[in-house]
């Protein structure tokens, strides 16, 4: 049985500075991201001006789900949620459509561990940007001593491990469904896939990228207090 690996191929290389390689990863995150775009200016200059002030099928899909992400991001960030819940709400059709894309017949890039780091040192950035937006450099730096100075270093350390954990969370979780699918393609190659997928793909997909999200929030949520 051929196994499934951990690091990305390389589907062609670019021929500049000696040859820049482009994986798998790169290609389909770019896939995914091209097709949110067309989405996108499809539902601006398309669907957009045909809103209705009452609206109605997918007008009422749309507005239900951008409702949900400011509300959700208010419930945790408060104050900043206005200028976060853009950037939750599109993760949160990036990591959708990427988490499932294995129904298309593509590997997701999140089952590879630089994609989910990347995405957390952007949370981990954001962490500390708005904590210290909230309270100054000094104020956030205070943080660390709470609620007694020796334990700082600890303090800093966790703070640290948050992308990581973050990143083999959602890296452990997809490769995993990943390879389960894999066995059972194997073992029971017709119908009985097709039900699992449910679950290993679509399920464990949006269930990871409500779980990255929510803890997105809850750490920035965190640092702001």
């Amino acid at each position: 049985m051929e196994g499934i690996d951990i690091n990305p191929k390389v589907w062609f290389t670019i021929p500049i500075m000696g040859g820049i390689p482009v994986t798998d990863a790169v290609c389909i995150s770019w896939i995914v991201s091209a097709g949110l775009i067309i989405f996108a200016l499809v539902v601006r200059f398309y669907l957009l001006p045909r809103f209705q002030e009452v609206p109605r099928g997918f007008q009422n899909v749309l507005e239900l789900f951008v409702e949900w992400v400011y509300s959700f991001s208010h419930d945790t960030v408060h104050e900043f949620s206005g200028e976060l819940a853009p950037y939750i709400g599109t993760l949160v059709l990036y990591l959708g459509f990427a988490n499932t894309i294995e129904l298309l017949g593509l590997r997701p890039p999140t089952t590879y561990i630089a994609t989910t780091f990347a995405l957390s040192i952007i949370t981990f950035f954001l962490i500390n940007l708005y904590g210290i937006r909230k309270k100054g450099l000094w104020g956030r730096l205070k943080d660390y001593t709470k609620p007694v100075p020796f334990i700082a270093p600890i303090k800093a350390l966790t703070d640290l491990a948050v992308p990581v954990s973050l990143a083999s969370r959602m890296f452990g979780n997809i490769l995993g469904g990943l390879v389960v699918m894999e066995l059972i393609y194997k073992v029971i190659p017709v119908v009985v896939p097709s039900f699992l997928s449910i679950y290993f793909t679509l399920f464990d997909g949006f269930i990871q990228t409500f779980i990255f999200i929510t803890l997105s929030l809850t750490f920035i949520g965190e640092a702001i207090e």
